[in-house]
């Protein structure tokens, strides 16, 4: 049996077409999972330079650290704090005008080496005496930070202002050996 010319190209067409074909499906999973490789090659490589950005940044990170520590005060270990924290932030709402109906300190947390609680108020006063217990709250540092604040206005009374807000109060403690 002889075959053409003719039939031998299409022959070899259709063996190459076939195996073309089976390559491309054996081969195409593994070209998806190439480009998600090299996708996430990318991606970790960026991460990695970030990461190291961060780390070359860490004596820095730590100096702010320990100076924003510094203005922190510190307790003794035995004194129950919270009472002196609601009287200090009572004596600083005084001193504006701002009427503090109510406080209520949180649960102590430590958080590395520094303790925080949130102390809950209740005010009634002028906006101008709630601003300036604001900014008094504001320049003592890290100490204080108003976490949520809550206003509205007396019904009865103009130019009155009511409401509640949540001050965590940041501070450290003496160490046990000292």
């Amino acid at each position: 049996m002889k075959m053409s010319n003719r039939e031998i190209i299409i022959g070899m067409a259709t063996l190459a077409v076939v195996l073309f074909g089976f390559t491309y499906w054996m081969g195409g999973s593994k070209i998806a999972e190439q480009k998600e490789m090299a996708e996430e090659q990318i991606r970790l490589r960026r991460q990695i330079k970030l990461h190291q950005r961060i780390l070359e940044e860490k004596e820095t990170w730590i100096g702010r650290l320990d100076s924003l520590q510094a203005e922190l005060p510190v307790y003794d270990r035995r004194i129950p704090i919270s009472v002196l924290l609601s009287k200090e932030i009572k004596g600083m709402a005084d001193n504006h005008g701002l009427d503090l109906t109510r406080t209520q300190p949180g649960v102590e947390k430590q958080v590395g080496t520094l303790y925080e609680i949130n102390v809950s108020c209740e005010w009634i006063g002028s906006l101008e005496a709630l601003t300036h217990f604001l900014y008094a709250l504001h320049s003592k540092g890290i100490r204080f930070d108003v976490w949520q604040i809550n206003i509205k206005p007396v019904a009865k009374q103009e130019g009155m202002l009511k409401g509640s807000m949540s001050i965590d109060c940041a501070y450290r403690r003496e160490k046990e050996n000292e």
